[in-house]
């Protein structure tokens, strides 16, 4: 069996892999063109990886990807093949929720704010200082990151309102849980006073957060994005916030990416911006590498694979 990992595990990593696969080929691929040249003979591939990538790997049976989110190998359609696909879902979810509650306290304390106003060397006070004990937040998605938002809601005295479009059971710090329809989405909109999206980007998620439903939230209500790209209408946001619709924002993603310079979300005013660095943290390497770790023992031994992707559901 031939297995390619084209991703920046260290030596050690990799010799451990190659241990485990007692006596199957473990090879690196370190740039794309090799990875391409690799994957065409292989069984296995564990990478954050290209369509082109996937697309040379006819024979591939497993894919595991390094990245939680996979819709950019199911959308606009599927590409990798007949290859049962898993991702990292779950892995990141500590860094991924704690990002989203530090860019939401940047927001209601005004903390992005006085950081330009530190560069100015202006003392100056003002902007927003809002109290969250007592607040309503709002989770759209209650996979890891979602759950982790609502978990360290708890010390802040917030209740809890979620939509989830698989998950029936309420999870710690969730007070109510609904499915994920149009008009739970509404509800939950309206009612919150800070609003955090945690659900992937699939056919039924792109551009959900649009005009409409921004119009929905409260005109002093906080919304923060940490996930993927594409699910909130940046145009719609930016006029929202333009016409102070909504308090203030918080994206960590963006349907393109790099974000372009003459991206109008750059000027939007109230709107703190992170370059895709949620679910980063001193932890990551090492979590990926064990998770690929258990699932490449698991494939090896014939046993099931953990966060084996719903190509239907997109997750």
């Amino acid at each position: 069996m031939r297995i390619i990992v084209h991703h920046a595990f260290t030596d050690a990593q990799i010799d451990e892999l190659r241990d485990l696969a007692n006596g199957h080929e473990v090879l690196v691929a370190t740039t794309t063109e090799e990875a391409v040249r690799l994957v065409a003979s292989a069984e296995v591939l564990v990478a954050r990886f290209t369509k082109e990538v996937i697309e040379a790997g006819r024979t591939l049976r497993w894919i595991q990807s390094t990245s939680s989110g996979v819709d950019r190998f199911l959308l606009p359609e599927p590409c990798h093949g007949d290859a049962v696909l898993t991702s990292m879902a779950g892995v990141k979810a500590d860094q991924g929720s704690e990002h989203a509650w530090a860019l939401l306290l940047s927001l209601t304390r005004g903390i992005h704010l006085s950081v330009q106003r530190q560069q100015a060397k202006q003392w100056q006070g003002g902007g927003p200082r809002v109290v969250l004990r007592g607040s309503t937040l709002g989770i759209v998605g209650l996979g890891g990151f979602g759950t982790g938002m609502a978990r360290k809601a708890t010390g802040f005295g917030m209740p809890v309102l979620a939509v989830d479009l698989l998950r029936t059971d309420r999870p710690t710090g969730v007070d109510e849980l609904q499915p994920a329809t149009t008009e739970n989405l509404h509800a939950l909109l309206r009612r919150s006073d800070a609003v955090m999206i945690a659900c992937p980007l699939t056919r039924l998620t792109q551009g959900m957060i649009g005009a409409a439903e921004l119009a929905s939230m409260k005109s002093s209500a906080f919304l923060v994005h940490v996930t993927r790209g594409g699910i909130i209408d940046e145009q719609a946001l930016v006029q929202a916030l333009v016409e102070k619709r909504i308090a203030g924002a918080a994206i960590d993603v963006t349907a393109e990416e790099p974000l372009p310079s003459d991206s109008p979300l750059w000027e939007a005013p109230n709107l703190i911006i992170t370059s895709h660095q949620a679910a980063g943290s001193q932890h990551g390497q090492r979590q990926m590498f064990e998770s690929v770790r258990d699932n490449l023992r698991r494939y090896l031994a014939g046993e099931p694979l953990v966060n084996v992707v719903d190509v239907a559901r997109g997750f």
